[in-house]
């Protein structure tokens, strides 16, 4: 969608669109045993039940202006299990780029890691945790069309690519634990408006 303000500044609509899959060991019981002896795949007594949530899309509303503009906003991602070993939490991008594409537009994934991170500019875009890995403590806060800074981003890997991780435990999460994942991207007036999008996949599995 693009809502035209006043030349050369525009509305440009980025919504990242979030798919879910979880994973769960099983491994059958032996034949004569009995419910509460032994495991069940990597939980104890039959508990390897996991569910995940998102908040949903989030979409990223950039209206560049004399300079680059960059808009943050928050999905919170919820893990529940009572896997007493557990569980795992990771993402990629669903396709085999991580750009956000308008047709043949696109706006970049920022260079940087979770262990090395960078600074977002002109027209790219990119995921924080606060607190994890080398991303610093924050706190990173919701802004919309603000100026580049010095809060570090990285890049959502790719299908093709190992996962991101974004949380782990090693022990049950019985009352749900949130993760909150930041996404920021950044646009100046040189990129056709537009809307951009990419699809997300959270990926949880019992430890």
């Amino acid at each position: 969608m693009i809502r035209r303000i006043a030349h050369p500044t525009y509305s440009l609509l980025i919504g990242i669109i979030v798919a879910i899959a979880l994973l769960v060991p099983v491994t059958a019981m032996a034949a004569d045993g009995q419910y509460g002896e032994g495991t069940y795949g990597t939980c104890t007594y039959n508990t390897c039940g996991i569910t995940l949530t998102s908040s949903g899309t989030v979409a990223l509303d950039i209206i560049p202006g004399a300079s680059t503009s960059c808009t943050t906003q928050k999905d919170s991602v919820v893990v529940t299990t009572d896997a007493s070993t557990g569980y795992t939490l990771s993402m990629n991008n669903a396709a085999t780029t991580s750009s956000l594409l308008n047709g043949g537009s696109a706006i970049t994934t920022v260079s940087g890691t979770p262990a090395s991170p960078v600074a977002l500019t002109a027209n790219t875009w990119g995921y924080r945790i606060d607190g994890a890995s080398s991303f610093g403590t924050g706190p990173t806060v919701a802004s919309s069309n603000v100026g580049t800074s010095a809060i570090t981003f990285a890049a959502i890997p790719t299908s093709a690519q190992a996962a991101a991780p974004l949380a782990a435990t090693s022990v049950a999460a019985g009352s749900g634990e949130t993760t909150s994942v930041w996404y920021s991207a950044c646009a100046n007036t040189t990129l056709p408006a537009g809307a951009y999008s990419s699809t997300i996949t959270y990926t949880a599995v019992v430890n």
